[in-house]
């Protein structure tokens, strides 16, 4: 459209020019005859006369060539600013759909930075998708939430479904992010951070609205945490890093990758083989033993949903710390 308006433009410019350019040349000739007219008549009062006419003829053709010229370039300076308004424009609707607002290297440790900013993202949000492996992290942001309208949702890997978590495994592996565990041991690790992260959920649960968890036997390997104004795309997959916190890239909620991870999101919900559980946010021990054992199918005593919730708390406030996120009681 852009493109079709700017050859209009110049097609009526081209057309503007060459009426102008007849005008004048029949301006120029006519006053032309006259003054050879004035040169062959006797008469002074037909020659002052004429020689006036022809006079005010060539005047006037001088000031239009003048007023033509000056319209010429102010219409093409506009014709230029409209261009480089219309191209801007569109560069940035470009950038707001493909392109991320912000990019957070990897690292060994917490950022501080990032974690402040994805704070502020939580705090403005009255929704709050995770998509993940354990929710550790999520759940220790989770128990320092003042948002009690906030409604979050889980989607994790089903843990009855056996090798949901393989592709965290591998990159733990490859990473040598556990450098002194053997690859059993770094499934009985990532084994236990689910088990702890489930454990932060019910008891983060207390602090938001609604808090359900949607477990998936098809888990991606990214890590995507969506909120009103943005999503966070952790990048799991990203090769070569690493890196214990790999690289992060956060979009607005006019890119394209918002709306794609929020409908998929919402599909995996939906999807038939998913198993949905919602958070209670008043529950007995007897309900929380219940309920883990629902989830990861495994059955475990009062005393180690203690040690596990234990755990969590230190992890919390270490989280904490690191990213010098305050709780308040």
């Amino acid at each position: 459209m852009a493109e079709a308006n700017i050859t209009v433009d110049r097609l009526l410019k081209r057309l503007s020019r060459g009426m102008q350019s007849l005008l004048l040349m029949v301006v120029a000739l006519g006053a032309t005859t006259l003054l050879w007219a004035a040169t062959s008549i006797h008469s002074s009062t037909w020659k002052e006369f004429l020689n006036a006419v022809a006079t005010g003829l060539l005047v006037s053709a001088a000031f239009g060539i003048a007023q033509a010229l000056i319209t010429s370039r102010v219409s093409t300076e506009l014709l230029r600013a409209s261009v480089v308004e219309e191209v801007s424009h569109s560069l940035a609707q470009a950038n707001n759909a493909y392109y991320p607002a912000n990019e957070f290297s990897a690292s060994m440790t917490p950022d501080p930075l990032f974690n402040a900013r994805l704070t502020q993202d939580l705090e403005k949000s009255s929704t709050f998708w995770f998509r993940g492996l354990s929710g550790r992290y999520a759940a220790a942001r989770l128990s320092f939430n003042q948002n009690v309208s906030l409604q979050a949702h889980f989607i994790l890997p089903d843990p009855k479904v056996a090798g949901t978590f393989e592709g965290r495994v591998d990159y733990a592996y490859r990473n040598k992010i556990y450098s002194d565990l053997n690859i059993d041991d770094i499934r009985s690790t990532i084994r236990n951070d689910i088990a702890i992260g489930i454990v932060g959920m019910l008891e983060a649960c207390r602090k938001c609205a609604m808090l359900e968890l949607i477990l998936t036997p098809m888990p991606l390997l990214d890590r995507y945490e969506i909120f009103r104004d943005a999503i966070w795309v952790t990048l799991y997959s990203d090769p070569g890093q690493g890196m214990t916190f790999p690289r992060t890239l956060r979009f607005r909620a006019s890119s394209v990758m918002y709306l794609m991870q929020q409908a998929d999101c919402l599909q995996t919900r939906s999807h038939p083989n998913a198993r949905v559980i919602q958070f209670p946010r008043a529950a007995t021990v007897d309900d929380v033993l219940t309920l883990f054992e629902d989830i990861t199918g495994e059955a475990i005593t009062e005393d180690d949903y203690q040690r596990l919730k234990e755990s969590f708390m230190r992890f919390a406030d270490n989280f904490g710390r690191a990213t010098r996120i305050r709780r308040n009681q």
